[in-house]
């Protein structure tokens, strides 16, 4: 038996071709479509709950959120009615050991904090405080908050990121509810969008707009500061490359970075703390929007090629990454693991 995953994508209201939520299966390198799961408008984002046979979707262009029990490894039903978020709803997250659902809206910016019930069916949210814009100046026109992402920390605080903003949110979860625990600002035309935290404490964030890596550690004082700022490689450009999602290989100290538009996997080597761009790969399609790492394989969703594709992770200079199978699936936004590896 091999291992099986969710995978979420966009249905034609986002302008994708997806029916809703698959699954899919990875045995010895070869992927198998196991079929839909459940029909969705574009779940562009999927989270699990950690204990209980619950998925949780973020129909994005409906700005809801939808909970589905889990029946089989290919069989999904709904856990009531989809519950209202915020326009664009684009990323998900399962905080206080699965007692709440954190929701991030590209649309207006909002974070939401959902109380998840006994049977894994989300109450109605709180709203986050709304984010302020740390580079707003008198007479310019305001810049729209555009929130993209929640992460639970070690610690157990919550930080999320705010591309429009440029900005890092930390908040504290109590009773139920976030509040905020501070602000970190960024340099004005970042636009972080997605994170992931080193086991030593440190965050490393992935900028959409000055597709960079940008590392981030706390100082004597408590405060989070910037220690280093690094190229994705040679050729991938601000502006006309866009990154997405960033992952770390623990065992390797490196970092993998889909980029949209360049049509690869950026890899970069940690030493001291700061990562080190070794180069850029191949991701074997179109628009790497997400990826995820089982084993010695890193599963790429190519959106715009509507492929899952199977690279093979090369030997320690981690750039030997080799095209070892291709699923054809419509428009896929995600992947995540079925159960916890």
């Amino acid at each position: 038996m091999g291992k099986r995953f969710w995978v979420g994508g966009y249905s034609p209201d986002g302008g994708g071709t997806s029916l809703g939520i698959r699954a899919i299966e990875i045995s010895r390198g070869l992927l198998t479509d196991l079929g839909l799961a459940h029909a969705a408008d574009s779940p562009s984002w999927l989270a699990t709950h950690p204990k209980l046979p619950v998925l949780y979707a973020a129909l994005e262009h409906r700005g809801e959120i939808a909970a589905y029990r889990i029946l089989d490894k290919d069989k999904l039903e709904s856990l009531g009615k989809p519950v209202a978020a915020g326009p664009m709803v684009c990323h998900l997250a399962v905080a206080g050991a699965g007692t709440v659902l954190i929701a991030s809206c590209y649309g207006d910016g909002r974070v939401l904090a959902y109380p998840i019930k006994t049977d894994g069916s989300l109450a109605k949210p709180t709203i986050a405080p709304a984010s302020t814009d740390p580079f707003a100046s008198p007479g310019h026109h305001p810049r729209a908050s555009r929130a993209h992402q929640g992460t639970v920390l070690r610690s157990g605080k919550i930080v999320t990121t705010d591309l429009g903003h440029d900005s890092l949110r930390m908040w504290d979860l109590v009773g139920g509810e976030l509040r905020l625990h501070r602000q970190v600002a960024l340099r004005k035309g970042d636009g972080p969008r997605h994170l992931v935290e080193h086991p030593s404490g440190l965050i490393y964030v992935v900028t959409e707009h000055s597709a960079q890596v940008i590392a981030l550690a706390v100082n004597a004082a408590g405060e989070w500061q910037e220690v280093s700022r690094d190229s994705l490689g040679d050729g991938i450009l601000a502006g006309e490359h866009f990154p997405a999602e960033i992952s770390l290989d623990r065992h390797t100290n490196k970092l993998y970075v889909g980029v949209r538009g360049a049509r690869a996997i950026s890899v970069l080597e940690l030493k001291g703390g700061r990562p080190f761009v070794l180069g850029a790969v191949p991701c074997a399609g179109e628009w790497p929007r997400h990826h995820l790492q089982i084993g010695n394989s890193l599963l790429v969703a190519n959106q715009l090629s509507n492929t899952i594709e199977v690279l093979g992770l090369g030997p320690e200079d981690g750039l030997s990454l080799k095209h070892l199978n291709s699923l054809a699936l419509d428009s896929p936004t995600c992947i995540i693991a079925q159960m916890p590896s």
